[in-house]
């Protein structure tokens, strides 16, 4: 059985229990949502201590599966005011799971103290150590000093200054496995202003002198099942451009879609786009980077990558497509290696790339700084770094960013910034934007849009097919290895019935995508969201895509009943 643990910063005390028997099976967006449900006051102030930050694992993780030890990070958003579950990589969920750690529980919140490293040593015990030469530091510098405090071996889960001083678009950073940068991002909804509110700079987790080992059902069939499922994945990604490029293969694909937005979301065409295509990524990182690494240990599929400067130095690592399309074209700018470089200083800072690509633009379309200019955008993200003025406005993320700027068209839903989507060329994951309970993050119901005459109807339905779909791979692993396993689903039944027992059945799983999806609606119900808010920005309506030829067409009405029967299911 998994244990728990429960750090209390009003108390500056860490106990320990039992997983409760109801979160068994349970993982990752799932658990963050029905312990949330369980245990937070919808109605509470967001940064204030009745808020609760929830880290927890996979339901598969520690099993031995790849792309299975992923890091969910949950709480109310104070971006969205709703429930928020924002997940990455790296080596901190291994290490817990190694542990026999499912499951942490920040509560309360620090009065005057700190920072605070909540520290599970190399024999599984847990402490509150205070940090307060790390005050403000960011997650570069301060990974360095965590290694030179604890060891070289440790797992970082960080927030740098913006989640100390709250900024709604402030990530938790969780360090990369083989490479121990601080670079996988649990990054939207503004988790590390939560993290920062508590009190708590980091979480550290050290290697365990005796790994744990996880008790199933059936040992024999899980690791047949295991098998064959790396058997897929093995040779689905040995030549697969995830693994030779990572997500920035996806720019030019997702361009010709009409998907990548440009200029704030204009829904032009943007010349220059092969500056930051995957083609070339491929090129510089040939001569100075590395391709085809592991995230996290074990990992198959190995689409994390490094980039470097012609003097050897770390440009970034982890470039991904949503920074690329949200710091890169919906910016204006098409230089790949400079795109590697504010990606760099948001994972110091501690940002979310998204939401911060969305807030440059807005910069740029009010006339604050130039379309396409790289240095300006950099300035701005060290303006956040310094906490001027205006630094601090830009921390509060896009849609206050927009209003305090005058600017009319807001690419937001629910407050939240779009991702690397544009609704014209992406409606299936538009209409995910409007409703899901996460707002508008892509990975509810990512897609490659929609080809003939497809009904607003048909429309909404696939899009809350895939988003079922995608809680359920966010309570299980990585939702890339759904690339390989996702046409698998009796496959991925036995083996979660080989480590939970009951049933191998494919709706068993999908249940947990939809009580997820249940749990969380209910949450914001309560939080005070109603259907009203369902909507996507009226631009998208009456501007139409230069690539598409269409604009936005699925009415709000439509729209309002995708989940329909989900919050409402026993």
């Amino acid at each position: 059985m998994y244990r728990a643990l429960r750090v209390n910063l009003s108390t500056l005390t860490v106990t320990e229990e039992p997983a409760k028997k109801e979160y068994l099976g349970l993982g990752g967006r799932g658990l963050v949502a029905r312990v949330l449900r369980d245990e937070v006051d919808p109605t509470c102030d967001p940064l204030g201590p009745e808020n609760k930050l929830v880290l927890c694992t996979s339901a598969l993780a520690g099993l031995g599966l790849s792309s299975s030890s992923r890091l969910s990070v949950g709480c109310k958003s104070p971006l969205t005011g709703g429930i928020k579950e924002a997940n990455s990589g790296g080596t901190v969920p291994f290490y817990l799971a190694r542990h026999g750690i499912q499951l942490v529980i920040i509560e309360g919140a620090a009065r005057g103290e700190g920072p605070w490293v909540v520290r599970v040593d190399a024999r599984g015990r847990a402490s509150l150590e205070e940090a307060p030469e790390c005050r403000e530091m960011n997650n570069y510098e301060l990974v360095a000093r965590l290694r030179s405090r604890y060891g070289p071996g440790i797992a970082v889960a960080s927030i740098g200054a913006a989640g100390e001083r709250c900024y709604r678009n402030a990530a938790v950073m969780v360090t990369e496995y083989g490479t121990d940068y601080p670079c996988r991002a649990a990054a939207r909804g503004g988790v590390g202003a939560v993290m920062g509110a508590k009190g708590v700079k980091a979480v550290v987790v050290e290697k365990p002198e005796t790994p744990y080992s996880a008790p199933v059902a059936d040992p024999e069939r899980l690791a047949a099942v295991r098998r064959e499922l790396h058997r897929l994945m093995a040779e689905g990604a040995k030549d697969h451009e995830l693994r030779q490029i990572g997500t920035v293969a996806a720019v030019l694909h997702h361009a010709e879609a009409g998907q990548v937005p440009v200029r704030n979301f204009s829904g032009k065409r943007l010349e220059g786009l092969e500056g930051i295509s995957g083609e070339r990524f491929r090129e510089i990182a040939s001569r100075r980077g590395k391709t085809g690494l592991p995230c996290q240990s074990g990992c198959i599929l190995r689409c994390a990558n490094l980039l470097y400067d012609q003097e050897g130095r770390l440009l970034t690592a982890g470039l991904e497509y949503e920074t690329v399309a949200l710091c890169g074209a919906n910016c204006g700018i098409t230089d790949l290696e400079a795109v590697a470089r504010l990606d760099y200083l948001c994972d110091d800072l501690g940002i979310d790339t998204i939401e911060t690509g969305a807030t440059i633009a807005l910069c740029m379309e009010a006339g604050r700084i130039p379309w396409g200019d790289a240095k300006a955008a950099a300035e701005l993200i060290r303006e956040m770094m310094a906490g001027t003025e205006f630094g601090r406005v830009l921390g509060q993320g896009a849609e206050a960013v927009g209003r305090y700027l005058g600017v009319e068209r807001i690419p937001v839903a629910k407050h939240q910034a779009m991702a690397g989507y544009d609704p014209r060329g992406a409606p299936i994951t538009a209409v995910a934007y409007a409703t899901s309970p996460m707002g508008a993050d892509h990975t509810t119901a990512p897609s490659f849009g929609v080809s003939g005459d497809v009904s607003p109807e048909e429309i909404c339905n696939l899009s809350r097919n895939l988003q079922i779909l995608f809680a359920t791979w966010d309570n299980l692993f990585c939702a890339l290895a759904a690339i390989f396993w996702g046409g698998h689903l009796d496959k991925l039944a036995a083996l979660y019935a080989a480590a939970y027992g009951g049933p191998a059945e494919p709706d068993r799983l999908l249940d947990l995508g939809r009580n997820t999806i249940r749990w969380e609606k209910e949450f914001n119900r309560a939080a005070g969201w109603t259907e009203a808010d369902d909507v996507l920005p009226e631009f998208f309506y009456r501007e139409k895509s230069e690539v598409t030829g269409t604009a936005f067409n699925i009415p709000p009405e439509v729209m309002r009943g995708t989940l329909k029967g989900l919050v409402d299911k026993g």
